[in-house]
């Protein structure tokens, strides 16, 4: 009997009890958009709905995965917080549930990110979750901090670096120019860095990062490596001979990384142009300089060696080319002198033609 008198009570309690609960509820985000994968020029929709939503602020900001620390709000409460049109914010409210619907109309490569609805507690609180959105897009590689071009010292270690942006994730291969053979082995290799120990000058040139992610094109981008190392001096002609009256060039080839300093001397005395002497530097690829000295119209003093010296940051080098008497003009120069108008190879054959005529005389006696 007491129990049936105190049924309607306890029934009134349980309704006021829960009555109480709810208004002092917390908010919750109950339902949020799962993963968005989509092309560019495609529209997107990201819902998230709050349970006791209340005068509670909710808001969408974005974030990248790699720079989670940067951040743009995009909506606060019911108003878009962005100027472009081609976003959209729809608010509905059904019962105790609000719904804060985010639209994305004609997708780009930068939408992609982490769109994160926010219900703001109080000033040192709040209640998120995140929804990633991937936009299928053609590799893009990024700047690097550093400049594309790196200079190492031979016998240095060196590391290339290339990161590329796309999705699906872009993978990056690594090649030389002209296809030549990579310092580690074969002509490519995958990864983000190529790393190079030991360093040889035969490892300058020109390197090529390629992103690939099967969307599009792939991007590509140069990157330089200078090795720097002493000069290395070859001599095509040690030992040069040449008639007097005659002009005559001496040859040096200098390789070395940077451009070297390079002189000539004579009896320990640096030679200068003017007089007897013309010098001239020809640079071509490879890092090769060619140093001439060209001699006008040997003379007696004009035999002996030659030094040529070559330096750069790096180190120094010299070789030695030695300037000989013969009785017949070197053909083999093409600078020989020009002789009464006529050329000096000419004068040659008048002389071998006397020569010629001396011994058929002989014979005949």
């Amino acid at each position: 009997m007491w129990f049936r008198l105190n049924f309607p009570l306890i029934t009134l309690l349980s309704i006021l009890a829960l009555g109480t609960a709810q208004q002092t509820a917390s908010p919750s985000i109950v339902f949020i958009s799962p993963e968005q994968i989509k092309d560019t020029g495609d529209r997107v929709t990201l819902n998230c709905s709050i349970a006791n939503v209340k005068n509670y602020i909710v808001g969408w900001q974005k974030s990248n995965r790699d720079r989670t620390k940067e951040s743009n709000i995009i909506s606060l409460g019911v108003q878009l917080a962005v100027t472009e049109d081609r976003f959209a914010l729809n608010f509905t409210k059904e019962n105790n549930t609000a719904n804060y619907v985010l639209e994305i109309h004609d997708i780009v490569n930068t939408d992609a990110g982490l769109y994160e609805c926010q219900i703001q507690v109080n000033s040192t609180s709040k209640i998120t979750k995140t929804v990633e959105l991937q936009v299928r897009h053609p590799p893009i590689l990024l700047e690097n901090q550093h400049s594309n071009i790196i200079t190492k010292a031979e016998g240095e270690d060196a590391v290339l670096v290339c990161r590329a942006e796309g999705y699906p994730r872009p993978t990056i291969t690594w090649k030389r120019e002209y296809s030549a053979i990579l310092p580690i082995g074969g002509q490519t290799i995958a990864g983000n860095e190529l790393k190079l120990n030991g360093l040889r000058r035969e490892d300058r040139g020109t390197y090529y990062c390629l992103a690939d992610n099967g969307v599009g094109k792939p991007d590509t981008k140069a990157i330089t490596l200078e090795v720097e190392f002493a000069p290395v001096i070859s001599v095509p002609r040690p030992k040069v001979a040449q008639a007097i009256d005659y002009d005559i060039e001496l040859v040096c080839v200098v390789q070395a990384f940077p451009a070297p300093s390079i002189s000539w001397f004579r009896n320990g005395n640096q030679m200068h142009n003017g007089g007897a002497y013309s010098i001239s530097q020809t640079g071509s690829p490879d890092d090769v300089t060619t140093s001439v000295v060209k001699i006008h119209s040997v003379a007696p003093e004009h035999f002996g060696d030659y030094i040529c010296k070559a330096s750069n940051k790096v180190g120094q080098a010299e070789a030695r080319v030695n300037l000989f008497e013969q009785s017949v003009p070197n053909i083999n120069f093409s600078g020989l002198k020009w002789s009464n108008g006529a050329p000096a190879s000419n004068v040659l054959l008048g002389h071998c033609f006397i020569v010629a005529i001396t011994l058929l005389l002989v014979t005949l006696l």
